[in-house]
């Protein structure tokens, strides 16, 4: 007998996914909020907070100019 599990939604206490940090950077270079983010990602506001102040990826500031 074969099981197929087809459940792709994430569990609690999953790590985030190379195509999730993907995600997060292109919409960080959007301007949206991380709340914002969350709910398009289906993840907690501070699974995104965490994973931006850990650095797992590369965010762009914004230079103000004079």
């Amino acid at each position: 007998m074969t099981q197929n599990n087809t459940n792709t939604k994430p569990h609690k206490g999953t790590h985030l996914t190379k195509s999730e940090m993907d995600k997060i950077e292109g919409y960080k270079a959007e301007n949206r909020s991380n709340r914002a983010i969350a709910r398009l990602l289906g993840r907690s506001p501070q699974t995104i907070n965490n994973a931006i102040k850990k650095g797992s990826f590369t965010q762009k500031r914004k230079q103000i100019q004079n």
